[in-house]
């Protein structure tokens, strides 16, 4: 996991809106009712989404704050949670001290930073502030005179306005305030200034123009939140250009957009897959910040290396990072994340080279595993059954996604923790928690684990792994299917297994309810007509877990959907949930609600099978309908 690595993370509202999936929303919030004079929807869009109690879901500003409070109440208490950006990327008709309750940002990122602050006293991180767009010319707080134009702001990265109307937070939280302009080149539009004679000469007057007097004008940290490009003609000039500012006005912490591979063409990405980076971004990033921090978890402690001119010291603290980066050093926070994520992913590809004895090409529905072990007497009992969901190649490399139930087989003790280890280091996990030392736990949603009881969670790794428990406090065990060699060895109570797994087909159990969807059709192509030939799937729903979360019953799902087709591959799928989900992983959400196949899967060949999964509000699994295939 992130904090493992020490890696931080800044939580960002991207978009909360579904229905502007393909368009970055203008504001802080978005209407989808007509409301009446006691308050009522009494007319919804017909892009309304109806919660959970049935009702058209409105993106107000409280929505926007209930959201905030919701992240950060669950997270304030991971220490790498350093940092919350409000809202992404605001432009027309968004204004900034203009006194339009309906598009004045400036009020309202007090208002839901106060909310923030309010309903958890003891966050500690940091209020991450964009800017807007273009804006009407005020001719006090936009000076246009070194530029000799107006407008060429990127969304987000408009802060002229700043000089006039400052941001004031209650109760002393002005110290946690960051300021972060997104700025790009020529590669994401061709604004004016970049087809005049004298680029790039002519950019540090626009970029002071645009962001860098904030700094002056309010003496807090300003830190650019998204820059980048391709190394290519115009854009490498303006890629130099800006790094050569961030120097020259020492703003050298920033994010760099964006980390992953396989992006657009206009930005790509700090990888070029996901196990080699772009060696001339990195020199660049490393010729703008030489010196990022580095955050090493030590138990209760946090220690950070940071570069003074007699070399490298480091120092330890119990406090939170998000404490730390309230100080001057803010903005050498920021840079971590992104460069700190970079270093985990070469970490990874090496770490997860590591491989079991199973096959080297596992078959999606086999199970692995090995013999129960036994611990101290009178201690609980705990088994893991680890199953093959998928196997794939990405870039060359194999890769397979394990599904594993886990079984607290104690006729009477209910555990608060546990601790299961992995051979591999995944490159996903979901529906757990990552310990301190390692391993994982049970996942946020579940406090306590009584007898007979099962969940199951999952995880996907370069090569193929294998899974031990590792808890003190049980009887150990692994419980899947037959086994070759097995060697167990015990050390105060605590047992770790390694393996020698013969690969079988074997059935997930489960007292939990099952649920079947068949849908029989032909093909549909993308204008709903059909294509020749005819395909069957079929969706196969078992419940791991239910819990109550604020009284709502909650449930989480393990799916497998499976190509029953004799002969025919099946390309792409349309799935719909018919209920509210929280999280759903291992598929992708299209842009019109429904759900195909996630980026590792291009294809569904005869009797091939995916297994997926989700949380919903629901007190059993939601019922999913096929819409084409």
């Amino acid at each position: 996991g992130a904090a493992a690595r020490g890696t931080l993370i800044m939580l960002d509202m991207h978009l909360c809106d579904w229905s502007q999936y393909n368009n970055q929303p203008p504001l802080w919030y978005s209407s989808r009712c007509t409301y009446d004079s006691a308050g009522f929807c009494v007319q919804a869009h017909p892009q309304c989404v109806n919660n959970r109690d049935g009702v058209c879901y409105d993106y107000t500003e409280q929505a926007n704050k209930d959201i905030w409070n919701t992240l950060v109440a669950r997270y304030k208490s991971r220490w790498n949670f350093f940092a919350a950006d409000l809202q992404n990327e605001l432009h027309e008709p968004a204004t900034w001290g203009s006194g339009d309750a309906s598009t004045d940002y400036a009020p309202a990122v007090e208002r839901i930073s106060d909310d923030i602050f309010i309903r958890n006293s003891d966050y500690r991180g940091l209020i991450f502030v964009e800017g807007i767009g273009n804006v009407p010319i005020d001719p006090y707080c936009e000076d246009h005179t070194a530029t000799g134009q107006a407008g060429g702001h990127w969304w987000g990265g408009n802060f002229e306005p700043v000089k006039c109307r400052q941001l004031n937070l209650a109760n002393g939280k002005n110290n946690r305030l960051v300021y972060s302009p997104h700025v790009y080149g020529p590669s994401v539009y061709e604004q004016a200034y970049f087809q005049t004679a004298n680029y790039p000469a002519n950019m540090p007057a626009i970029w002071d123009t645009h962001f860098g007097k904030v700094r002056e004008w309010t003496n807090k940290a300003v830190v650019v939140g998204e820059w980048g490009g391709p190394n290519t003609g115009k854009s490498a000039t303006w890629l130099q250009a800006f790094g050569d500012y961030l120097i020259a006005k020492d703003m050298r912490d920033s994010f760099h957009w964006a980390l992953n591979p396989n992006r657009n063409s206009d930005t790509p990405g700090v990888l070029v897959d996901w196990w080699n980076p772009d060696q001339e971004r990195m020199t660049l990033l490393k010729r703008v910040q030489p010196n990022p921090t580095l955050f090493t978890p030590s138990g209760s402690s946090v220690c950070f290396t940071t570069t003074s001119s007699s070399g490298p010291v480091t120092v330890a603290t119990t406090a939170t990072i998000a404490t730390i980066a309230t100080t001057a050093t803010v903005a050498t926070t920021a840079t971590t994340a992104t460069t700190a994520t970079t270093a985990t992913t070469a970490t990874i590809a090496t770490t997860a080279a590591i491989t079991s004895a199973t096959s080297a090409a596992p078959v999606p529905g086999t199970t692995t595993g090995a013999a129960a072990t036994t611990g101290p007497s009178g201690s609980c009992s705990l088994s893991a059954t680890q199953t093959v969901a998928n196997s794939w190649q990405e870039a060359g490399r194999p890769m397979t996604q394990y599904t594993v139930t886990v079984t607290n087989k104690s006729p009477s003790q209910t555990l608060s923790a546990i601790a299961l280890r992995l051979s591999a280091v995944p490159s996903q996990y979901w529906s757990a928690t990552l310990n301190a030392d390692g391993t994982y736990g049970l996942p946020s949603y579940i406090t306590s684990f009584g007898p007979g009881q099962s969940y199951t969670w999952g995880y996907i790794v370069q090569g193929t792994a294998s899974v031990s428990v590792q808890s003190p406090a049980c009887n150990v065990g692994i419980s899947s299917g037959p086994v070759t060699s097995a060697a167990a060895a015990s050390t105060s109570g605590r047992a770790t297994v390694a393996t020698t797994a013969a690969v079988t087909s074997a059935a997930v159990t489960s007292s939990m309810p099952v649920v079947t969807t068949t849908s029989s059709m032909g093909a549909v192509s993308t204008t709903g007509g059909p294509i020749g030939g005819a395909c069957t799937l079929q969706v196969t729903q078992s419940v791991a877990s239910s819990w109550q979360q604020s009284g709502q019953p909650m449930v989480s799902v393990n799916a497998v959907l499976r190509n029953t087709s004799p002969s025919q591959a099946v390309s792409s799928v349309k799935l719909r949930f018919n209920g509210s989900t929280s999280d759903v992983w291992s598929l992708t959400r299209n842009a019109d609600g429904t759900y195909g196949f996630p980026a590792w899967t291009t294809s569904l060949a005869p009797g091939g099978m995916l297994s997926f999964g989700y949380n919903g509000y629901a007190s059993g699994p939601i019922s999913i309908t096929i819409l084409g295939c």
